[in-house]
Order: C-alpha cells, then sequence, then structure tokens
C-alpha cells in the first residue's frame, strides 16, 4: 500500500531490541577435554595455594593458652550459681517479711 518501498505498519512492540547481536554472541564453542584438564589444573593450583597460606596464618597465630581444667571451672560456676540463687532467696523472703508487717 505504500509507494516506493517503504511500507509504514504496526512494529511488534515484544520484539527484544538487539536479539540478533545476542544470539551471535551465545553460540557454543569447542572444548576439548586438553582444555578441561588445563582448566581444572589452574583452579587446583590456585586453590592449594590460597589453603597453604591459610594454614601458614593459622601456625603464626598466637594459641590461648588454657589457664583452668574445664572441669573445675563448671564446678566453680555451679558453686556461683547456688550463691546467688541462695542470695536471691533471702533478699525475696525478706521482702515477702516486710509486705506482711505492713498488713495494708
Amino acid at each position: 500500500m505504500a509507494k516506493g518501498g517503504k511500507q509504514k505498519g504496526n512494529k511488534n512492540v515484544f520484539k527484544v531490541a538487539g536479539a540478533r547481536s545476542l544470539k551471535a554472541k551465545n553460540k557454543a564453542k569447542a572444548v576439548t577435554t586438553k582444555k578441561l584438564t588445563e582448566i581444572t589444573k589452574q583452579k587446583t593450583v590456585e586453590v592449594d595455594s590460597l589453603l597453604s597460606e591459610l594454614q601458614e596464618t593459622i601456625r603464626q597465630a598466637p594459641q590461648k593458652p588454657d589457664s583452668k581444667p574445664i572441669a573445675t571451672n563448671v564446678q566453680e560456676s555451679r558453686q556461683e550459681k547456688i550463691e546467688k540463687f541462695k542470695k536471691i532467696e533471702e533478699s525475696s523472703a525478706q521482702a515477702l517479711d516486710k509486705l506482711h508487717k505492713m498488713e495494708v
């Protein structure tokens, strides 16, 4: 209907811009086992070097000396908790006695 070979028509709204260039870039490339083994070797060498550096830093880190054995700490903490509980019971009993004496 248009003259001169130029046709004016409705453009497709759902067409993705630049779809042709994306298709050209995403073509599958040939990969051989030789390339795969080289890549895996490089990655393993890199990871091994990182792990060795990590081990060296861990070995150089100062270690904290243990001041007391764990068993004695547990017994002491139990005794401290029992003493705190007894103090709280005494203070609550005294407060109740004072309230009872007030008899509002």
